[in-house]
């Protein structure tokens, strides 16, 4: 069961609520498999119905991980008005090119976090999403 520490679902939550009218994306970048930082992405889609991530910050991000030696524990987002669970774009957006599902996602073995702004408080969810567009529910605790 994946360990989130409640500062790094708060961080979460508050970025979620400052970005509306819009969906919030980020990423959490872990330390010997436990998290350890939460990075706000631009979504470039701006909208409050999906979200895409700045490719160039994804880039740095990387970059940044990798002389740290870290690694990706999750790929977060918000919901402004639905549940926090996947919807249908964002299981396609898992996948590169988007929507090729018959193949592994593009990052396999990552979660994806979702918070949900229809409801108060704001649950924050983990999911894995995996070849064939499944989406499978992983506990988790905050901690």
């Amino acid at each position: 069961m994946p360990r989130i520490p409640r500062a790094i679902a708060d961080a979460i939550i508050a970025h979620a609520r400052e970005d509306l009218p819009n969906e919030a994306c980020g990423l959490v970048h872990a330390k010997d498999g436990q998290p350890v930082s939460v990075h706000r992405v631009t979504n470039v889609a701006a909208s409050p119905y999906r979200f895409e991530m700045h490719g160039m910050e994804q880039m740095r991000l990387e970059q940044q991980r990798d002389e740290r030696g870290e690694t990706l524990f999750a790929i977060y987002h918000s919901h402004v008005a639905s549940a926090a669970y996947p919807s249908q774009t964002d299981v396609r957006m898992a996948f590169f090119p988007p929507g090729e599902t018959d193949r592994e996602p593009a990052y396999p073995g990552t979660f994806y976090l979702l918070v949900s702004l229809a409801e108060d408080p704001p649950p924050l969810h983990t999911y894995y999403i995996h070849k064939g567009g499944v989406i499978e529910e992983i506990p988790a605790e905050i901690v």
